[in-house]
């Protein structure tokens, strides 16, 4: 039995993405504190391999790959 995607010729892939540099960071509130904005530095020290935040423009490369013919043979992948 074929995969709904499979039959369609329908990729799908996903983006997860971890800490990327955005205003929302200014809006959460660290360690249950009110008004103190969560250092996203500090978070993606401690939980990202590389050790850095990352920038919109990192996520858009990958979703332009997904999008782009170079990833024809990708499906079921995640970013």
């Amino acid at each position: 039995m074929q995969r709904a995607a499979e039959a369609d010729g329908i990729p799908v892939n996903t983006v997860h993405s971890v800490v990327i540099d955005t205003p929302i960071w200014t809006k959460l509130s660290g360690s249950g504190e009110r008004n103190v904005p969560i250092d996203p530095k500090g978070v993606a020290k401690a939980g990202v391999p590389l050790g850095r935040v990352g920038q919109a423009q990192d996520i858009a490369n990958g979703v332009l790959f997904l999008a782009s013919e170079a990833s024809g043979y990708m499906t079921g992948a995640e970013l």
